[in-house]
C-alpha cells in the first residue's frame, strides 16, 4: 500500500512527492494539512484538511474528519466530511458519518450511510418556500364549481356502481346450471382439492 500526498496534472507548478510510504500497509494517525491533492491507499485516522482534492483509494480506510475542495472515495470513509465542490462515492466506495456539501454524487454499487446538509442553505431554503407558496396559492384558486363538479360526477359513480344489470344474474345462474348437468358440483370438487392439499 502507499500513501502519496502528490500534485496532480490540473495543478499549475512543479509536480513533487512530498511523502511516499511503500510497503504492505501503513496506519497514519494524526493532523494533517494538505496544500494541492492527496491520494491515500492505506489506514489514515485523525484530522484532514485538503486545500484541493482527497481521493481515498481502493484500499484506503480514512477514518477523520475531513475538510475539502473535492472528494472522490473508492475505498472506505468514515466521520464528517465538509467539502466546497463535489464529494463522488464510486462503485466501490463506502461512506459512513456526515458530509456537507452542495453536491454529492453517488455511483451505482456505492454506499452512503449517515446524513447529508448542503454548504449553501441560504437561497434553497427561500425556494423551496416560493414554491410552497406558489402551490398554496394555486390550490385556493380552484373554482368552487370543479369542487361540485367532482361530488356529482362521485355521486354517479356510486350509482352505476349499485345498478346491476339483471343478466349478469342470468349468466351466473346458467353456469351453474351447466356444472350440475354434467355432474360437476363446483362447490364439492373445491373441497375436494382442499382435502388433496392438507
Amino acid at each position: 500500500m502507499a500513501f502519496n500526498s502528490k500534485e496532480e496534472e490540473t495543478y499549475q507548478g512543479d509536480e513533487r512527492t512530498l511523502l511516499k510510504i511503500v510497503g504492505d500497509s501503513a496506519v497514519l494517525d494524526g493532523k494533517f494539512k494538505i496544500s494541492q491533492a492527496i491520494d491515500i491507499d492505506c489506514e489514515l485516522k485523525g484530522k484532514l484538511t485538503v486545500d484541493g482534492k482527497l481521493t481515498i483509494l481502493q484500499n484506503g480506510r480514512v477514518n477523520a474528519d475531513v475538510k475539502t475542495i473535492e472528494a472522490e472515495i473508492i475505498g472506505k470513509y468514515e466521520g464528517n466530511m465538509e467539502a466546497t465542490g463535489n464529494v463522488e462515492i464510486k462503485e466501490t466506495g463506502i461512506v459512513i458519518g456526515n458530509v456537507k456539501t452542495d453536491s454529492l454524487i453517488i455511483n451505482q454499487g456505492g454506499v452512503f450511510s449517515g446524513n447529508v446538509s448542503r454548504m449553501t442553505e441560504g437561497p434553497v431554503v427561500q425556494r423551496k418556500n416560493d414554491s410552497a407558496e406558489k402551490m398554496q396559492e394555486d390550490l385556493e384558486e380552484v373554482p368552487e364549481d370543479t369542487q361540485e363538479n367532482e361530488t356529482e360526477e362521485k355521486d354517479k359513480m356510486q350509482e352505476d356502481l349499485e345498478e346491476v344489470p339483471e343478466d349478469t344474474q342470468e349468466n351466473e345462474t346458467e353456469e351453474k346450471d351447466k356444472y350440475e348437468l354434467y355432474g360437476y358440483n363446483q362447490d364439492s370438487n373445491e373441497q375436494e382439492e382442499d382435502s388433496l392439499n392438507l
